[in-house]
């Protein structure tokens, strides 16, 4: 648990880095109709509320630097917008000061986006975004209107920055993505000239899923709609029936169950942790209950995370952070759960061992894992693509002799931390075409590491 006392759900987070390294994370609360924003950038128990009143705690917001400092702008289309200097919250409308923004009422932004030194706004319920002059938090904004290039209707559910070199040149590329799946693909800087602005095409994805369906990975985007979770670069140049072009065509079926089943909750994410290689997509099953599909970013291997009822994410100084209820919680950084025990499953894919048509006796399995400190495990046999059968509740238990910090003696007790591999035979019985030995752990303070799996087989016939 990072940050408590917060009033209320905590649906979003809003962001500030400083050149000087000050960085800040808000969350945004909504308790029962009235919505606040805390700052719950240090540990513990939250102060006041430094925004109260609010009718939608679902903001988006950026950062841009300008000769007048550094600032984030968050809107989220209900409220006025918002810009935060590092010290200061201004409300900002066509009067205020010292910031106005005039030609537009900005409590009708959606979201918002930084591209080629510019802010960008979706107008809500609408095929229009506005945007402000270059290297500027305010001023007149301008209307841009799309809705003559999109045939399917809808409106824009999101607006993002495509780089296809991984830059930031000019050939950054503004993309408009429409509730329809619609996609429009822009280049050039300034959209009041024909010179300097042009469109490259327009595509069809199928719908999004929520307002945070996107997310830069390396210079390409990834979209989540209901086809999965795709590059742009790939799926451009693809047909939508070709869902290989998915990052998650591993998960298929799982991921078109959960976007037919929830796409309408609030709470869909997509959110990268670069430290451990970790993709998540967050699925919000209700208000108060969500998991992830979670994907290791070096193998493409997916699983799924249960009991993290998020309802939002962000990723700042280099620490992954998420809300449930009104609590922050920091993310990936001890062997349990806030104190809890980490339960896991893990089933390898089925094997058919060298023949898929001869049917075998699996008598023996051996097990091999490493651990640095005390965790139980027990595991079974699953034949021909059995995904109910679980193993009983984690019997074995290893231990370690290495001291357990504030309760050894120094000098003494061995310091732990070192990983210690262990085989370890298990009697199995199945018969079947393929196999599968699933294994189940439990610890809150053990780094447990999978091998690999050995079995004892013995050959039957074809029928």
């Amino acid at each position: 648990t990072w940050a408590t006392g917060i009033s209320g759900n905590v649906q979003s987070f809003i962001t500030y880095s400083s050149p000087s390294g000050t960085n800040k994370i808000f969350a945004a609360s909504n308790n029962a109709g009235s919505c606040s924003i805390y700052d719950v950038s240090n540990f513990g128990a939250v102060g006041a509320a430094v925004a109260t009143g609010l009718t939608s705690a679902q903001w988006h917001s950026a950062q841009m630097a300008t000769s007048g400092g550094t600032f984030t702008v968050a809107v989220n289309g209900s409220d006025k917008l918002k810009i935060y200097n590092g010290t200061t919250w201004y409300n900002v409308d066509s009067t205020s000061s010292p910031y106005a923004i005039t030609g537009v009422s900005t409590q009708n932004f959606a979201d918002v986006l930084t591209h080629h030194r510019r802010l960008w706004f979706v107008e809500k319920n609408s095929l229009k975004c506005w945007y402000l002059p270059t290297d500027s938090i305010a001023g007149a904004a301008t209307q841009y209107d799309f809705g003559p290039l999109f045939q399917m209707g809808g409106s824009i559910a999101k607006i993002d920055t495509w780089t296809l070199d991984a830059g930031f040149g000019m050939d950054d590329y503004f993309v408009v993505i429409t509730t329809a799946g619609e996609i429009a693909v822009f280049s050039g800087t300034d959209p009041s000239s024909s010179a300097t602005w042009e469109l490259n095409g327009i595509y069809y994805c199928g719908s999004p899923v929520g307002r945070n369906c996107t997310i830069k990975y390396g210079g390409d985007i990834l979209l989540l709609n209901k086809d999965g979770l795709v590059p742009l670069s790939q799926w451009l140049m693809s047909s939508r029936v070709n869902i290989k072009t998915s990052i998650t065509n591993k998960i298929q079926q799982k991921i078109t169950d959960a976007t037919s089943q929830y796409a309408g909750n609030y709470g869909w994410q997509v959110v990268l942790n670069p430290p451990e290689n970790m993709l998540f997509v967050n699925v919000p099953i209700s208000a108060t209950e969500s998991h992830q599909y979670v994907m290791n970013t070096i193998s493409g291997a997916w699983s799924r995370f249960t009991g993290i009822n998020a309802t939002c994410w962000t990723f700042i100084n280099e620490v992954l952070y998420y809300g449930n209820g009104g609590k922050i919680y920091k993310f990936w950084t001890t062997q349990d759960d806030d104190g809890n025990s980490i339960a896991t499953r893990l089933l390898p894919a089925f094997n058919a061992f060298g023949s898929q048509s001869q049917i075998k006796r699996f008598t023996m399995a051996r097990v091999s894992m490493g651990y640095d400190a005390t965790f139980s495990f027990s595991g079974c046999l699953n034949v021909d693509f059995d995904q109910v059968t679980e193993p009983d509740y984690p019997y074995n238990t290893l231990s370690t002799t290495a001291g357990v910090w504030d309760a050894g003696i120094w000098d003494k007790s061995i310091f732990g931390g070192t990983i210690t591999p262990f085989a370890r035979w298990q009697p199995t019985l199945g018969l079947g075409h393929y196999g599968s030995y699933q294994i189940k752990t439990v610890s809150k303070s053990s780094d447990i590491r999978f091998y690999a799996i050995d079995y004892v087989i013995e050959g039957g016939g074809i029928l």
